[in-house]
């Protein structure tokens, strides 16, 4: 029994079926379209010329052979797959609009940080720290504002000494051989420094200034103690014991070269550390001597503990912004990692500029090298109010 061939609407394919199978329905192996097998469909036979019919209802098939047949889809069916899809389509709508509605609130990532309660008592160091700083950046504000004023002051070294030279040793009678009348070397200093007008104003700002770092002393040790629970990584711990081991050394320092002369208790002044701005006044130019060396006792020792203690000085902000550096590393934090580099390179070249400062005074006292101290020295101050 000779085959009927049937072509696929959609995608054109050519099926045979058995005679037995006429007027009924087939799906298409190639596209799954449902096609209907006619009755009255001829088999397949030898080519032969078909005249031109009129259009039927249904689109014809394309002639691929020497008979043509009339293959259609049923609407009804595909009326149907239709409307499934659509229904399928408005089902999955729905169920990502419910879906985005029952989704829960989206809360900020934070990261997850091991020993936080350690973490806690770092940022309350913090605090203090910062307490600390602010009261720095305050008394360097009070030493630059009379410095500042001073330097429109006119040089009067002689009435400057004579208005501050105190009553003789015996009050009628000349010094001894070998001794000088007692004058107020501090007094003197900071008449050349300030000017011989603003004595009193400079000599306040140098008093409150020299008080105000013991509280900022305290401060930052208080901040280096609360720290030091900090989990033991990237040696922070050892860069803590060592910040309170230079601060306690300041502590000192500051207490006996500084705060005894200052308040008069101690008569000694260590020029290079109390008052180095001197050795950039009017009154140091056109000496064969800086003034500073010639009045101190002890040059050499002076300006080489003045450069020491300076040294241990600012390596103590330098160690707490290297701390800094080390949290930033281990919790992962890379803007904070960035900036606390940034600050200890700052801290560090604040030193090398004070050195230079402290070295290039004991060169000379011509115009030259007292305007290349003043530029120094301001480099210095801006960079410590920063």
């Amino acid at each position: 029994m000779e085959a009927i061939v049937v072509r696929c609407k959609t995608c054109k394919h050519a099926m045979k079926f058995s005679a037995e199978k006429a007027g009924k329905r087939s799906k298409c192996p190639k596209c799954d379209t449902v096609v209907l097998i006619k009755a009255d469909e001829k088999p397949e036979s030898k080519p032969e010329e078909k005249k031109p019919e009129p259009a039927p209802a249904t689109p014809p098939a394309d002639d691929d052979g020497p008979a043509s047949y009339d293959v259609f889809t049923d609407p009804e069916i595909e009326e149907r797959k239709k409307k499934i899809a659509a229904e399928e389509e408005a089902r999955v709508k729905n169920k990502r609009k419910n879906d985005k509605k029952n989704l829960p609130k989206v809360a900020r990532k934070k990261k997850a940080i091991p020993d936080a309660d350690s973490w806690k008592k770092v940022r309350l160091a913090f605090l203090f720290t910062l307490i600390g700083t602010c009261i720095w950046g305050f008394t360097h504000v009070l030493q630059g504002s009379f410095v500042l004023l001073g330097s429109v002051e006119f040089p009067e070294y002689a009435t400057l000494i004579g208005t501050n030279l105190e009553t003789r040793w015996r009050r009628n009678d000349l010094p001894d051989k070998g001794q000088f009348w007692a004058v107020d070397e501090l007094n003197v200093h900071l008449g050349m420094i300030a000017g011989r007008d603003l004595v009193g104003f400079a000599k306040t700002c140098l008093v409150v200034g020299t008080l105000l770092y013991f509280l900022q002393a305290v401060c930052w040790g208080l901040g280096s103690g609360i720290a030091l629970p900090v989990p033991r990584r990237f040696g922070m711990f050892g860069q803590l014991l060592t910040s309170l081991a230079l601060a306690f050394f300041n502590f000192l320092v500051m207490f006996i070269f500084k705060l005894l002369p200052v308040v008069g208790i101690l008569s000694y002044i260590m020029i290079p550390f109390v008052t180095p701005e001197i050795a950039m006044t009017e009154y140091n130019m056109e000496r064969t001597m800086p003034l500073h060396v010639m009045w101190s006792p002890a040059p050499y020792w002076e300006n080489f503990l003045t450069i020491i203690f300076r040294f241990v000085f600012y390596l103590q902000p330098a160690f707490g912004c290297i701390f800094i550096w080390s949290i930033g590393t281990a919790v992962k934090d890379e803007g904070l990692e960035e900036s606390a580099r940034g600050t200890t390179q700052l801290c560090l070249g604040t030193m090398f500029v004070l050195v230079c400062f402290h070295l290039l005074s004991l060169c000379g006292a011509t115009p030259v090298m007292v305007t290349l101290l003043r530029v120094f020295y301001g480099v210095w101050l801006a960079s410590r109010c920063c």
